[in-house]
């Protein structure tokens, strides 16, 4: 038998539950405002690096479980294994940072670096998981995207519709033609009525098919992308973190790796993944030995120059320049 505060409990979720189905805007300008607070404190108290990141790394597992609330879901250890791996891969990128900030805190640079290579390891094995057993043809980073809240909700209202709740459906489809149209009980207040047909809801629109078969040179390609992270970390260890061996592997792999996708077999959402992985390129610039030889100083030169000259820039440029050299050392090694 259930507790009164068990009962409570349940109550209040149920609410919280209609309210993030019911809102789906309100409740990410609400995360959005939490993650921007990280931001605001970072720099600014003793321990904030370490504050920032518990801040932030809790908006993102925040957002994770109200994106499972709209899809009607929570990560359950009975659902299959492929999913309960991306939903463990997804929380670990989510809270690697936060580790690895509280692993200098405790152990130093040795503990820092020792937790980073068992991150990574532990998130190649998954990927390869992922890839060689249950067939993922491109492992996205994290692996369980954002949820587009108001589709999801606009879908959802969709197959409530089709399906119908309580007294019947509010769609039909007309058996000989299969014209989808509105029943009676449907109809919405003369004042509220639009005459656009209804659409019957289709979530699969870009599914993977699981039965095609891909290249093998596709297969080579996200082999390479999982093993990077590996590669870099090993090479820093032989040639050291100023060397530039381990830059030049590292984004040689992710060249070669772009270069063997042909994405004529590729779906959209694949093909998206694909674009912001060469968005991604861009990250190379905040790596070392380029960042310490190249970009750091002329992102000084910039932000010395807005803070003369743009009035009030001051008061954002200053923080920005002493906050970059830790937010690299922090950020450059976490490939997420």
């Amino acid at each position: 038998m259930s507790s009164p505060t068990t009962g409570k409990f349940q109550q209040w979720f149920k609410q919280y539950k209609t309210w993030i189905m019911n809102n789906p805007q309100g409740a990410s300008e609400m995360e959005a405002f939490v993650k921007w607070g990280s931001y605001i404190l970072a720099g600014r108290l003793k321990h904030s690096t370490l504050l920032c990141e518990i801040v932030y790394s809790g908006s993102r597992l925040f957002e994770l479980f109200n994106d499972f609330l709209i899809k009607g879901t929570l990560p359950q250890l009975s659902i299959h294994s492929a999913d309960r791996l991306k939903v463990l891969l997804t929380v670990l990128e989510y809270v690697e940072v936060l580790v690895e900030v509280a692993a200098v805190q405790l152990w130093g640079e040795t503990g820092r670096w020792a937790v980073v290579t068992l991150i990574q390891t532990a998130k190649c094995i998954g990927r390869f998981f992922l890839l060689l057993r249950h067939k993922t043809h491109i492992v996205p980073s994290p692996p369980i995207k954002p949820l587009d809240r108001r589709a999801a909700v606009k879908s959802g209202r969709e197959q409530q519709m089709f399906l119908g709740q309580g007294n019947g459906p509010e769609v039909m489809r007309l058996p000989r033609s299969g014209r989808v149209m509105r029943t009676l009980a449907g109809a919405p207040p003369t004042n509220q009525r639009i005459f656009t047909p209804p659409c019957p809801p289709n979530n699969n629109m870009d599914e993977p098919i699981k039965s095609r078969v891909l290249p093998t040179s596709h297969l080579v390609a996200e082999v390479m992308h999982v093993l990077r992270p590996m590669c870099h970390l090993g090479s820093m260890y032989l040639f050291g973190q100023q060397a530039w061996t381990p830059w030049i592997l590292s984004l040689g792999m992710d060249v070669t790796s772009l270069r063997l996708y042909s994405e004529a077999n590729l779906t959209t959402t694949e093909k998206l993944e694909l674009a912001h992985r060469r968005i991604n390129l861009l990250y190379y610039l905040m790596r070392s030995p380029v960042f310490h030889t190249v970009t750091h100083k002329r992102i000084q030169y910039l932000l010395a120059t807005l803070s003369r000259r743009v009035p009030l820039a001051r008061m954002v440029c200053v923080p920005l320049m002493e906050y970059i050299p830790q937010w690299q050392k922090i950020y450059a090694y976490t490939w997420s």
